[in-house]
């Protein structure tokens, strides 16, 4: 990264991170964008250039998601089936930011508004998995969207599994079992290695 990325994402940091302390000490409903702007020491302006919404800074992948996601499907070399470089990815992302999880839980798991844009994203993630599958599979679209659509069925079945006062160390282990358990309907699809 260059020095305006690096400035950007350390922006970035500090206004999610400004957000996550008012939050904690007064609750995220009594905390407006404006307060989080202020702790953060920016404007309201700069804010809404790095957040769509307060909800965004709840939700919104941090920019560290973003390449480790550019990464970890990088990383998935052509000689690696399907589902097994999908659950690497799914499981790689899920490993590299256990706090980041219980936080977004914390305040999703009763909150109708941000479960509902959290699922959002959860599409916005699952179109760019099809999108990298497609690379994988371009002969197959069909099986591409299907072992991208089964992967995330078995990550909503453990978040909605997730035990409400359960360290981010269980949802792992939940996830684990439930692509664990998706896996033979996959492997019964004939893609060599699956």
């Amino acid at each position: 990264m260059g020095l305006r990325e690096d400035k950007r994402e350390a922006a970035w940091h500090a206004i999610r991170d400004a957000a996550w302390r008012l939050f904690d000490e007064r609750g995220y409903d009594a905390v407006s964008v404006e307060e989080v702007a202020e702790s953060a020491g920016v404007s309201r302006t700069t804010f809404f250039n790095y957040f769509g919404a307060k909800e965004g800074v709840v939700l919104d992948p941090s920019p560290g998601e973003v390449r480790r996601l550019a990464d970890l499907t990088a990383e998935q070399g052509p000689d690696v089936a399907p589902w097994p470089a999908l659950t690497t990815v799914l499981l790689g992302l899920t490993r590299a930011a256990p706090d980041e999880l219980a936080r977004r839980r914390s305040l999703t798991v009763d909150r109708a508004d941000l479960a509902h844009r959290g699922r959002d994203l959860a599409d916005e993630l699952g179109g760019a998995l099809r999108e990298w599958m497609l690379t994988r599979l371009p002969d197959d679209p069909l099986g591409a969207c299907l072992v991208v659509d089964v992967a995330l069925g078995a990550v909503g079945t453990a978040w909605a599994a997730w035990p409400r006062d359960a360290p981010a160390s269980t949802y792992v282990d939940l996830l684990e079992t439930c692509l664990d358990r998706a896996a033979p309907g996959w492997a019964q699809t004939g893609y060599p290695g699956s």
